[in-house]
């Protein structure tokens, strides 16, 4: 038993020698400078209430250096078709022009996930210094829509549903504080 207490933390460490020794003798990582930007920009949080899972949101702040390495690793994987192209043009550009985020929102409750809704469950603003700026488009993405690709970078919830939230380029002045607020609760993203 003392020979495998000893045993199994020295293979530990031979493992990740090992991992990067790999790396230096030519076999590459598939971390791209994209997946790092698009982690840092991605933040998620969870709204229970009563031991249930109420809400599970996915924000990603598409700011206009992120939508850029998004296309362009796109385009270098070659996945983008010429019907396509317009598509992913007109998404960088209204992240040039405005404030834009990625939501992917799962709802233990169906009606209160549909946040494109007049109606919505769901109150979005940004907080900026204290003031509440609303968004000016808040669009449903399909499943089927080419935006969808960088989704592979990140884990699914096939129960969730994505949302393309635009604000004008109000609140320039520090952090941008995004924020999904209902009666059961509140989530809060800090970029």
């Amino acid at each position: 038993m003392k020979k495998i207490k000893i045993f199994f933390p020295a293979l530990v460490l031979i493992f990740i020698a090992s991992c990067a020794q790999l790396q230096q003798i030519g076999f590459r990582s598939y971390e791209t400078e994209f997946s790092k930007n698009l982690d840092k920009q991605t933040q998620e949080k969870k709204l229970y209430r009563d031991f249930e899972t109420v809400a599970i949101a996915k924000v990603t702040y598409f700011n206009a250096p992120l939508a850029n390495q998004y296309y362009n690793y796109l385009k270098q994987h070659n996945t983008i078709s010429k019907s396509n192209q317009k598509v992913y043009k007109s998404f960088v550009n209204d992240c040039s022009k405005n404030t834009v985020f990625w939501v992917n929102l799962y709802s233990s409750d169906y009606e209160s996930s549909n946040i494109s809704s007049k109606n919505s469950f769901w109150n979005i603003y940004l907080d900026c210094n204290g003031e509440k700026i609303q968004p000016v488009k808040i669009e449903k993405v399909s499943k089927d829509s080419p935006l969808n690709a960088w989704l592979y970078l990140k884990p699914k919830n096939y129960w969730s549903s994505n949302y393309i939230v635009e604000f004008d380029k109000s609140c320039t002045n520090g952090a941008i504080d995004f924020n999904m607020s209902s009666i059961v609760g509140s989530l809060n993203f800090k970029f």
